[in-house]
């Protein structure tokens, strides 16, 4: 027998050379792919296990090796079976013979050879045989029997002529051959159809797992008796239990008031229940298992509520990943004047608190960078940032993007609707810059949402709890735009929790040079030097300018004196900018400067006396509201003649 990588998928095993010559032939005239080998009993089941191994999934034999074989395989035997026929031959040379004909089978003889050997008046004797040990036993027992003749298979015949009994083998037709052939091949073809289900349902099985260990939520079933049947890895991790050691046991011993045996026995699902699992709060489902319209078990899936406010925000900052972040910081914030150092360590101060911030400041002062080193300095600093300008949508617009909308709730809504500033700001801090812009109609909406913490989306009748921070800012004094009706006062008590005063660049004159030589190092790169003596020239010049435009009328001044120096215009073009811009502004300089202090007296007795007034009068909480120390509180309150 010549070796090769693999044997065929099905193998003929036949115990004798005249069975395996025949059984070639067949073969081959019929073109099938099947292996024939010599052996019988045990030798027979030795070579079949090393053929298993090697890829036969299908044996092929003669009635007493396949029954050897089957007791001790794990693959199918198929027998080839003598049938009437092929004794016909054989009957016909026993009935020539006087004495007994002793007639060994592996089994039971069938009933129709024992009626042939009756009409034809053959003396037959039965034997049948289990293992070599038995075959050899009734090989003896027929010659003490008196046989003359022995009628069997391969392993008698060996016996018989050991101890000289005449013996005939009993061949197998063709067409016995064909049929062992043929229900071989139908059983390797129902395990490959079965293969090809199990590995189906391996695949669904391995996905199903794939999803029990990988999905965010917990998951456990029950069967009918309320034993647990899965329980997840996040299942594990929530209950704080070896899942192993959880299969099979009672889910109350395992979850007490896990509520999986009142679904067993009412049928009805429960969506969103809220319960406690070792202390957290987790959001659950249970929902009957129905076959049949009989419940067969439960499913219940657990989701820890700090994972749902996770999740909640991660999809809120993918929709919208514009504006969310915070990037400035206090150490982005220029100048070492004792105004502006002292407004950053009120900043640092507020930014340790959860309430509302009203920051105040002309046009350009910083309001918005203020804002943001708050958000980054605080607690939120990991939650997102969502800043919006009030002073610049329209009334329906401005509406929509702080309450979001659902779907078709106005014309041009997109589809599936949107979540609103406010939503998308949840765990962090909104900016609402202009606040003093608003509408009378968002005022009242706006005061709700800092009322009740939550907010209702236009077109909807659902109400979204909400965690936000609140900074907002203004150039205008909100106090004359209450006195005016423009302003809610409610709301502006709600704003105002803590008050930031921006400095205006006029008064902290000393942060220009700083602020402008900083301006001018982002401009012009590697160049800086070169034009550094010529811009301190003129910014020292300067000295006494207001800048009513703050940072950012100082920025642009900055930006035209390097596109000047760049051009390669230096003093004559230089004097002409200084004067264009600033002629007009030291003209009467003295007279302006006056009605300015005069202003900021006005406006500064007001804020003196709204925080003494917001506060119940109390000294020290006004001095912290106002950022001052309660000795230059008092020193003030006697300059504006305020009485305690």
């Amino acid at each position: 027998m010549t070796k090769r990588a693999k044997n065929a998928e099905i193998s003929f095993i036949a115990p004798s050379e005249k069975l395996a010559i025949r059984a070639k032939k067949i073969i081959k005239e019929r073109n099938e792919d099947i292996d024939v080998y010599i052996s019988a009993l045990n030798e027979a089941y030795i070579l079949a296990k090393e053929l298993r191994k090697n890829g036969t999934r299908v044996i092929i034999s003669r009635k007493g090796t396949k029954a050897f074989m089957e007791k001790h395989l794990d693959i199918p035997v198929v027998g080839v079976n003598t049938i009437l026929s092929d004794y016909i031959d054989i009957l016909k040379t026993a009935k020539s013979l006087d004495g007994v004909i002793a007639f060994f089978t592996y089994d039971e003889i069938t009933e129709g050879i024992k009626t042939m050997c009756y009409l034809l008046n053959i003396n037959a004797k039965y034997y049948t045989f289990h293992d070599v040990e038995s075959c050899e036993a009734i090989v003896k027992q027929a010659i003490d029997d008196g046989a003359k003749l022995g009628i069997g298979g391969a392993l008698t015949e060996t016996f018989s002529l050991k101890y000289n009994l005449e013996h005939i083998v009993v061949e197998n037709s063709e067409e016995a051959i064909i049929n062992s052939i043929e229900t071989a091949k139908q059983i390797l073809a129902i395990q490959k159809e079965e293969l090809k289900k199990q590995e189906k349902l391996k695949l669904k099985l391995k996905s199903y797992q794939a999803v029990l260990d990988f999905t965010h939520d917990a998951i456990i079933s029950v069967d009918t008796s309320g034993k647990l049947t899965v329980v997840n890895p996040v299942a594990e991790r929530i209950m704080n239990v070896n899942r192993k050691n959880c299969i099979g046991k009672w889910v109350e011993d395992v979850l007490p008031n896990s509520k999986m045996i009142e679904v067993l026995h009412n049928g009805e699902k429960e969506i969103n229940e809220l319960m406690k699992i070792n202390g957290t709060l987790v959001s659950t489902n249970r929902i009957p298992i129905i076959i049949d319209d009989k419940v067969k078990g439960a499913v219940a899936t657990f989701q820890d509520i700090k994972t749902i406010q996770d999740s909640e925000k991660n999809i809120r900052m993918r929709l919208n990943k514009k504006g969310l972040t915070a990037k400035y910081t206090f150490d982005d914030i220029q100048g070492h004047s004792e105004a502006i150092q002292k407004t950053i360590d009120t900043a640092k101060r507020y930014a340790l608190s959860n309430s509302t911030i009203l920051i105040h400041g002309e046009t350009g002062c910083g309001k918005e960078l203020f804002a943001q080193s708050i958000h980054n300095y605080c607690a939120r600093k990991n939650e997102p940032f969502v800043a919006i300008n009030c002073a610049a949508l329209s009334k329906n617009l401005l509406e929509a993007e702080l309450f979001g909308y659902e779907d078709g709730s106005f014309t041009g809504a997109l589809k599936g609707g949107k979540a609103g500033l406010f939503e998308l700001a949840h765990k962090g801090t909104i900016f609402l810059d202009e606040i003093g812009e608003i509408p009378m109609d968002v005022q009242v909406q706006l005061l709700r949402v800092l009322q009740e913490k939550e907010i209702r989306r236009i077109g909807s009748v659902a109400v979204t709890p909400i965690d936000v921070r609140i900074i907002t800012a203004t150039n205008k004094r909100l106090e004359d735009e209450i006195l005016n009706h423009r302003f809610r006062e409610d709301l502006y008590y709600r704003l105002n929790v803590l008050n930031l005063e921006i400095p205006s660049l006029r008064m902290r004159r000393e942060d220009v040079p700083e602020i402008g030589n900083s301006i001018l190092k982002k401009l012009s790169g590697e160049n800086y030097d070169e034009f550094k003596n010529y811009f301190d020239e003129v910014i020292g010049n300067v000295t006494d300018y207001d800048w009513p435009g703050n940072i950012r009328e100082l920025h642009n001044f900055v930006e035209r004196i390097f596109a000047i120096l760049s051009g390669g215009t230096k003093n004559i073009l230089l004097e002409d900018l200084i004067n264009t811009s600033y002629a007009k502004e030291k003209k009467d300089l003295k007279f302006e400067r006056q009605e300015q202090e005069e202003d900021l007296a006005v406006w500064e007795r007001k804020k003196i006396i709204a925080a003494l007034t917001s506060n119940n009068c109390s000294m020290k909480n006004a001095a912290i509201a106002l950022g001052i120390s309660r000795t230059t509180l008092w020193r003030k309150m006697k300059e504006y003649n305020i009485k305690p």
